[in-house]
């Protein structure tokens, strides 16, 4: 690989991640990351199960980061009612479908790092409210470790990974436009 894979699957991907960024907002408010909280968690927590049942393809010595406990954590600080899990609509039993949901998930942890900025500023850390942003923006070592894995993996097929990248995508956006993931 290659590179110009990576490339395409960030252009294939670019309509999809640009709707999901523009759900998340500026989150210049409180009640905007409140907002941003409650509708990550049920994503989060959605990914993370889907991903903690995944068969790893042999050779793989890389796993994405968990983090839907800390936000689970920062969603009680903020007084954001348990949420219920969204309903994945794909398949991540082939490498490159998974590499495709990987591609969002870790990347989501360069967003964080402005996010977490942003938090900070409503006086959110790491020990209130935004922890889980924290953690994803502390480990700078994570995306190219990712990167390394997507290059390296023998018959990747970009298009399959797309197909999953937006299903991922679709996924976050529907958490976002979603009332009804709150639990009762």
């Amino acid at each position: 690989m290659r590179g110009n894979e990576r490339v395409e699957l960030r252009s294939r991907t670019r309509e999809a991640h640009q709707r999901v960024d523009a759900a998340v907002g500026t989150l210049s408010t409180l009640e905007d990351y409140r907002r941003y909280v409650a509708h990550v968690l049920p994503f989060r927590v959605t990914m993370d199960e889907a991903l903690q049942n995944v068969s790893w393809p042999e050779g793989w010595n890389w796993q994405p980061s968990a983090v839907a406990e800390l936000l689970a954590q920062d969603a009680r600080d903020l007084g954001v009612p348990p949420v219920r899990h969204a309903e994945p609509d794909f398949d991540l039993s082939d490498p490159s479908a998974l590499l495709g949901a990987l591609y969002v998930v870790e990347g989501s942890s360069l967003g964080a790092r402005v996010l977490r900025q942003r938090a900070l500023k409503l006086g959110l850390d790491e020990t209130f409210g935004a922890r889980h942003l924290v953690s994803m923006a502390s480990d700078t070592t994570r995306w190219p470790s990712f990167l390394s894995l997507l290059e390296g993996t023998p018959n990747y097929d970009v298009g399959r990974s797309a197909v999953a990248a937006n299903a991922v995508f679709a996924l976050a956006l529907s958490c976002f436009e979603s009332t009804s993931l709150a639990a009762s």
